[in-house]
């Protein structure tokens, strides 16, 4: 009979163990640079695809309405001196305050929400020739505030739990000034966008008027400059703090976006929250994607608030002003 052999294990000693920690911990570190690139290129990607998506949304509307639907239901041209781009603060707030995207739902596969919208309200309410109380008047309106559509919302950002929702707006201050209004509705649950109209460097009335202005109705074959030579949607990234008391982290309302001036240019935001509430910005590094008036997506840097580029990006964002575009110095 065989006599019983003593078999030993022999363990991983301590100095072993440290390697392999060590060795799985730089593989970490170098993958996770690597993941982080491959997100952010689906998250930008999914960002162009919403912006292409509301270019052809406003194609189809185009199609069916024979006009760009208005950028924002703001003032009427007798709410003061100044005609359609007036604040609407100084006559106590007594219009629609909806901006373009909620004329889009149809086209966005949003019909049913945009049914529940228009149940509860006069049929011609997003009319740009009516003027009508705001959308938190009625209830149809104000009980869907809250409502997400995912393709108005850049993935890359965090809008959707900023605790300061907003409208935002240009308007006539003077014969020949204007300013960027904000507005908040105080609800921290209302649904958010990152994208809004393009109202070009300023004004309607600005030789750089965008395609979408306060009660605009532009067709969109008659643009001066080209569809492919003009912006109509940017993105606006939630932002930090603005530099006045009272308010806290901005981001856009889809309901009441409204339109965006660029004369204050595209500064690249810095580190941390970006302070500038009045800009244009993206969550994407070094760049900003802008929907084309043909249905295109273009990339653009940040080119500060001089030069060419500041001077391209100008005339990109107007319809009208008859400048030869090159893109290439955004």
């Amino acid at each position: 009979m065989p006599a019983p052999r003593l078999r030993s294990c022999r363990a991983f000693t301590l100095i072993e163990l440290l390697v392999v920690i060590a060795i799985i911990a730089i593989l970490i570190g170098l993958l996770l640079p690597a993941v982080q690139k491959i997100r952010e290129a689906a998250n930008r990607m999914k960002c162009s695809n919403n912006l292409k998506q509301l270019a052809l949304a406003a194609h189809n509307y185009n199609d069916t309405n024979g006009q760009l639907p208005p950028g924002f239901l703001g003032a009427v041209p007798t709410d003061t001196p100044w005609g359609v781009d007036t604040d609407p603060q100084s006559f106590g707030y007594n219009c629609q305050l909806i901006g373009v995207l909620p004329h889009l739902l149809p086209f966005v596969e949003q019909d049913n929400l945009y049914r529940t919208l228009m149940a509860g309200v006069p049929a011609d309410y997003l009319s740009p020739e009516k003027k009508y109380p705001p959308f938190v008047a009625f209830a149809s309106w104000a009980n869907n505030r809250a409502a997400r559509v995912p393709t108005f919302l850049c993935p890359s950002d965090n809008a959707q739990n900023q605790p300061f929702d907003c409208i935002l707006y240009p308007s006539r201050a003077s014969a020949t000034t204007f300013n960027i209004n904000i507005i908040s509705l105080g609800d921290k649950t209302i649904g958010r966008t990152n994208y809004i109209g393009i109202a070009g460097y300023g004004v309607s009335t600005d030789t750089f008027r965008g395609a979408f202005h306060n009660r605009s109705r532009v067709p969109l074959g008659t643009i001066p400059d080209g569809t492919s030579n003009t912006f109509l949607f940017g993105e606006y990234a939630s932002k930090g703090t603005p530099p006045f008391a009272g308010f806290q982290p901005v981001s856009l309302s889809w309901m009441g976006g409204g339109t965006m001036p660029t004369a204050w240019g595209l500064e690249a935001p810095p580190g941390g929250a970006d302070p500038r509430w009045y800009e244009l910005s993206s969550k994407h590094p070094g760049v900003v994607l802008f929907g084309m008036g043909d249905g295109a997506v273009r990339t653009v840097r940040y080119v500060g608030q001089t030069g060419n580029g500041y001077a391209q990006f100008i005339y990109a964002s107007g319809m009208d002003d008859g400048a030869v575009l090159d893109s290439s110095a955004f």
